[in-house]
Formats: structure tokens, C-alpha cells, sequence
């Protein structure tokens, strides 16, 4: 990994801001790199994806958590996207954070935005850059703890930390997951948990999946009541294969992780929160839960 810039945050306390250009590609990515509260050997790592949209609150969240003594002092990475990248930040992440290719989706999810979208199913390359230089980098720079780093996504950030613990179960001890996408080649990721539970190989693993009372079937669906009659919309939910019961699906991904030899799962629906909004109250819960002495 090629760091070509990085300068303090003039916004964020104890950030740091890096630009940088994995090994294997010429994608150019945004990293933030928020140190804790308190100078500790061995912090703790929490690596989101998103950066674009959940870093201020994770930097704030980690500190108020290391503050309350709730959490562990943990050095917070977010990876996003920088401003001027080819493709917008909401939709270069569909490239990324998804483990197969699923071009009519691409095609269909464009039309929705009204935005091109980059060919999906890229994940394994994202995730390589993660685990084997992102992560190598911030420990040797901030001390971080290699076996105590925690995965973190929302949306097809969720899907991407699910996937990563069964296609790299050693690289994270904690893994957080919220609005998962696991409708994406639905059952994919519900085969790949059942294959994962049914190796008998002991981890040492947490997981905490969440999910908004309102990201239901029912209530999406009345959500997108507006959008219903539009051409685009109707392609889009086809190719879905209908509205998507995040929270359904939520519940069954930690009951199936749940009979996994020494993986703690746990599922939370957090009361009057939709999809957009649920990854927030998420954070805070998840990270306390996750930190929680088993």
C-alpha cells in the first residue's frame, strides 16, 4: 500500500487523514485513523467500511465509550472514498463490499439513483487490501493489538463483514453488522453460515447483528409505497426478488451463527429505526456488547 497523502484532521481530535493506493490496484482510498482517549499499549481496532458516512460518528462514539469506561481504548479506521473518485462514494462501495457479480442489479440500482454503477462482486480484492495492508499499516503506526481488531459495516457493509468471517474467519475477533444486505443472491450468505457452523473448528468469535424495527418487509414496503409505480423501482424490486425483510433475515443469520463451536452471536432490533438511520444506535450497542467480558 502506497500512502500518497495524509495530514491531520482539522475537525476530528486525535485524526488523522491518509490517501492511499493498495498494491494491487489503482483505486485511491480515504482513511481515517482516529487514536483513543488515553496513549495505551496495545488499543484495540475497529475498522468500519463507509467512511464517508460514519466517521465523525464513530470518532465521537469511541470516545465517549473510552470515556464512560464502556469500551476498550481502541484507534478507530474508517475506509472510504475520496471526493473527487470516479465513481460517487454511495455507489464505488457496491463494487467492494459484494461477493459476487450480479450486473442487472448493477444496471438496475443505477437507474434507481440515476448514477452509473462500478461491476459488483469485488469483495475479495477489498477485503485482501484490509487484512493484509490497511491493517498491517495502523498496527505498526498505532500499536493496535493484532488479535483485537473488530469488523464493522452497515447495509452491504454488513453483508461484506458477515461474508469476511466466513471467507477469512481468523482475520477479526469481533465482527458488527447492521441492515445487512443478505438478500443479495439470497441464500448465499445463509449457505455460506451453514457451511461455516458446520466446521467443527473452535473460534474464538464475536458477532452482533442489528437491524431497525422499520427495515421489516412490511415496513419497507410501505416506505417505498412512493416509488411503487415507477419503472425503474418495479425492475429494481424484481431483480430484488420483492421488498427484503432485513429484520427476518437478521434473526436467522445470528441463529445460525449461534451453533457455531465458540462463536457468540447476538441479534438486536433497535425500536423506531429505519435503515438509514439504524446504524447508529447500532454502533453504540454493538461496540458495549461486543467489549463485554464473555
Amino acid at each position: 500500500m502506497e500512502i500518497l497523502a495524509r495530514k491531520p484532521s482539522n475537525t476530528i481530535e486525535r485524526t488523522e487523514l491518509w490517501t492511499v493506493r493498495p498494491s494491487s490496484s489503482e483505486q485511491v482510498y480515504r482513511l481515517t485513523i482516529t487514536r483513543p482517549l488515553s496513549p495505551t499499549d496495545k488499543p484495540h481496532g475497529l475498522l468500519l467500511t463507509d467512511g464517508n458516512h460514519v466517521v465523525g460518528t464513530a470518532a465521537q462514539l469511541t470516545y465517549f465509550l473510552e470515556l464512560g469506561q464502556l469500551a476498550p481504548p481502541t484507534v478507530v479506521v474508517t475506509v472510504g472514498y475520496p471526493e473527487d473518485n470516479s465513481y460517487p462514494s454511495i455507489v464505488a462501495r457496491n463494487r467492494d463490499l459484494t461477493p459476487t457479480s450480479w450486473p442487472e442489479w448493477d444496471a438496475s440500482y443505477g437507474k434507481v439513483l440515476g448514477l452509473d454503477c462500478p461491476p459488483s462482486g469485488h469483495s475479495k480484492v477489498f477485503r485482501r487490501f484490509l487484512i493484509d495492508e490497511v491493517r498491517p499499516a495502523v498496527e505498526a503506526e498505532a500499536g493496535v493489538d493484532p488479535s483485537e481488531w473488530t469488523l464493522g459495516g452497515h447495509s452491504l457493509g454488513g453483508l461484506f463483514a458477515v461474508d469476511s468471517l466466513f471467507a477469512a474467519p481468523g482475520a477479526f475477533r469481533r465482527y458488527f453488522a447492521v441492515g445487512s444486505s443478505f438478500w443479495w443472491h439470497k441464500p448465499l450468505l445463509f449457505d455460506r453460515a451453514e457451511q461455516f457452523t458446520a466446521d467443527p473448528t473452535p473460534r474464538d468469535i464475536s458477532v452482533y447483528l442489528a437491524a431497525g424495527e422499520l427495515e421489516s418487509a412490511v415496513a419497507l414496503k410501505r416506505e417505498w409505497e412512493p416509488h411503487r409505480d415507477k419503472t425503474e423501482w418495479q425492475e429494481y424490486l424484481r431483480i430484488m426478488g420483492g421488498f427484503p425483510d432485513i429484520v427476518g433475515d437478521t434473526f436467522h443469520m445470528a441463529s445460525i451463527l449461534s451453533g457455531a463451536a465458540r462463536v457468540r452471536a447476538k441479534a438486536q432490533i433497535l425500536p423506531n429505526e429505519t435503515h438509514g438511520t439504524a446504524v447508529f444506535a447500532a454502533l453504540s450497542q454493538g461496540i458495549r456488547w461486543l467489549n463485554e467480558p464473555v
